[in-house]
């Protein structure tokens, strides 16, 4: 008898623990297995604005590309004469800086296009040569997003 109160109370307990870890997804968390877009944001040295969007205009996004990244959208962002509030808040007072979403069918998909990406020997190559004069980039952002139930983008 003890043994099936034992067993009853295990099983009990592994299902309020499956039930639980099912109700546990934060809604802000993310999901793994679904698609996934990554928002990067690229912070130029001084004098350097123009070599970044020369580097992904005539290799980065050729390379992502070839790797299986999706291309996106790609925006850039100027500082004016005063800074707005959204400039205030994404500290981008100073500089310009390259904005870029790209998308991957999963987190596992995202881990090996950059793997790849970044062991290619035609990026290593056009890495160095961008930087003789210098390192162009000083700061990235980086966030990953899902979409929403009621995004367009599924």
């Amino acid at each position: 008898m003890k043994k099936h109160i034992r067993l009853i109370f295990l099983l009990f307990l592994f299902a309020s623990c499956i039930s639980k870890s099912k109700e546990g997804i934060d809604k802000n968390t993310l999901i793994e297995n679904k698609e996934v877009y990554e928002l990067r944001i690229y912070y130029t040295h001084e004098g350097k604005f123009d070599d970044i969007i020369s580097r992904f205009e005539n290799h980065t996004t050729k390379l992502f590309e070839k790797h299986g990244f999706t291309n996106v959208g790609y925006w850039t962002s100027k500082s004016r004469e005063k800074a707005s509030y959204a400039d205030e808040i994404l500290n981008n007072k100073d500089q310009g800086a390259l904005y870029y979403i790209v998308s991957f069918p999963n987190m596992v998909e995202r881990d090996k296009s950059w793997d790849l990406f970044i062991n290619d020997p035609d990026w290593k190559k056009a890495y160095e040569e961008s930087i003789k004069e210098g390192p162009i980039v000083s700061r990235i952002e980086q966030v990953f997003l899902n979409p929403t139930a009621f995004s367009k983008l599924k």
